[in-house]
């Protein structure tokens, strides 16, 4: 939900998988909100501090930054701007070895397409 940049939307992991998923939904008709590839780019930030400055550690003791992911979900396609951007979060994260992906499809179903940066 791209409207409140600084609340991480659903945080899961699978059991017997040791990554950790920050998913971050944008449910339809989200990109068409002024300003929404600002407000991506701030709710990306809300999920990497999340993650690097140890809020997720005190929430997950046994989560670890090199073992999370961050999965954009949208329900409609995302629009080009939000792919560069995305692309240039992959970029800033490798460091840390956290990963970023992003699919298309239903919120809360099974996504339609596909982009990741490991």
């Amino acid at each position: 939900m791209l409207a409140t940049p600084s609340v991480v939307d659903v945080v899961a992991k699978e059991k017997g998988d040791p990554e950790w998923r920050l998913i971050l939904e944008v449910e339809k008709g989200e990109w068409a909100l002024p300003r929404a590839v600002f407000l991506l780019e701030e709710k990306l930030n809300s999920y990497a501090s999340f993650a690097l400055d140890g809020r997720m550690i005190q929430l997950y003791p046994h989560s670890h930054p090199e073992l999370t992911r961050i999965v954009v979900v949208s329900a409609d396609p995302l629009p080009e701007k939000a792919v560069w951007l995305l692309d240039k979060v992959a970029l800033a994260l490798r460091p840390h070895k956290m990963k970023i992906s992003w699919s298309t499809g239903e919120v809360g179903g099974p996504p339609a397409a596909s982009g990741a940066q490991a």
